[in-house]
């Protein structure tokens, strides 16, 4: 996908940027006409969180116009759309799955959480096996329903039922797939993080690196912070096609499978 499609991966970075910079515009013209129609005081805690709010849908929606436009571009490229980009029912229908995944994470967080906080009071042997088994059904629960993305816009419904079905019996090849997906992603993060670093050094200089919370450096050396800034949010859409595309692929993998008749 890298080496045969880059033009498009170099677009979708582009775009991501671009359309971050207007989302924070307009987050705070946003923030602050609802606040002012409100009576919040913009200083308080009420219009930050507002625009925070605000800063959060919209960059979820960003994204998620990247993913359905890597499946458009693997699934159905003859689709129309800007850089197979575009808003409508997928866009909507993969935002809703996301939704539900956060919400059932928050769920199963909050099971684990509370079966932690009871395992506590046992011995360690307990408190171990609870921690094997929570991850266990985490990881097993996120694999069975892997597939329910690249469903909601190939087969345009929200059918996780569907993901269950054609992932039954493929847990250990989708679990190596993950693993070594995993693998190179983090490597890719890795070399992303000294590359930000060798490039800011080179532009603005090696001394005086600090953490980005400190004020002081950062009123010195702006154009470092700048560059930390921008270059992950350009290489996010390569990320996302690295951590998707295996997905999208196995769908495709297992679809086919599913439909040829059986002996």
């Amino acid at each position: 996908m890298l080496r045969t499609h880059w033009r498009v991966i170099v677009g979708w970075a582009l775009f991501h940027l671009l359309a971050l910079v207007a989302m924070i515009v307009v987050t705070v013209i946003v923030g602050v006409g609802i606040g002012l129609a409100a009576g919040v005081d913009q200083g308080s805690g009420a219009a930050g969180a507002i625009g925070g709010l605000a800063g959060v849908l919209v960059t979820a929606l960003i994204e998620t116009a990247l993913i359905v436009g890597l499946y458009r571009l693997m699934l159905r490229p003859e689709d129309p759309g800007f850089l197979h980009l575009r808003l409508g029912r997928d866009e909507g229908r993969l935002f809703v799955v996301g939704l539900i995944f956060v919400c059932g994470v928050a769920l199963f967080t909050g099971l684990a959480t509370l079966l932690g906080g009871l395992a506590g009071r046992t011995g360690p042997v307990v408190r171990i096996a609870v921690g094997l088994a929570v991850a266990v059904v985490g990881g097993g629960l996120a694999l069975r329903f892997g597939l329910v993305g690249p469903i909601s816009f190939a087969e345009r419904r929200i059918d996780f039922a569907a993901s269950w079905r054609l992932t039954r019996g493929q847990t250990w090849p989708l679990l190596g797939m993950w693993f070594l997906n995993f693998c190179l992603v983090m490597f890719v993060w890795l070399a992303l993080y000294l590359a930000v670093f060798v490039v800011s050094g080179l532009l603005t200089g090696f001394h005086g690196f600090a953490p980005a919370d400190d004020a002081e450096a950062l009123m010195s050396h702006p154009g470092r912070y700048l560059i930390e800034a921008i270059l992950p949010i350009l290489a996010l859409p390569a990320l996302l096609v690295l951590s998707q595309a295996p997905w999208v692929a196995a769908y495709r993998a297992l679809s086919r499978a599913a439909a040829e008749p059986q002996p």
